[in-house]
């Protein structure tokens, strides 16, 4: 099953994806967040998106991104692991760190 997600990536993710709005195919039986975030950055190009996204030894963005299903923070749905379905909108918000 292919399926088509659109993305909305704020801040740095926008920065450095170099565009705000666009869509990927995920290839899954049953595609998930998590295997959208997957596809995002497996992109050509995307290396320095990953970095972002992901902490260095982690496969979890949660810690720099808020992610949003159709507006809706994915902690309240099923996490990463949030089934989508074709045409679904997930936006990638990064979290600011500081000291």
């Amino acid at each position: 099953m292919v399926l088509r997600v659109r993305m909305k990536l704020y801040g740095v993710f926008r920065s450095a994806a170099g565009t705000e709005n666009f869509s990927i195919e995920v290839s899954e039986t049953e595609p998930t967040v998590r295997s959208a975030v997957s596809e995002l950055v497996s992109r050509p190009g995307s290396g320095e998106l990953q970095k972002l996204i992901f902490e260095e030894g982690s496969s979890d963005p949660r810690s720099n991104a808020l992610i949003l299903l159709a507006g809706r923070e994915i902690g309240a749905l099923s996490g990463l692991d949030t089934k989508l379905k074709e045409d679904d909108e997930l936006s990638l918000l990064p979290i600011a760190h500081g000291g």
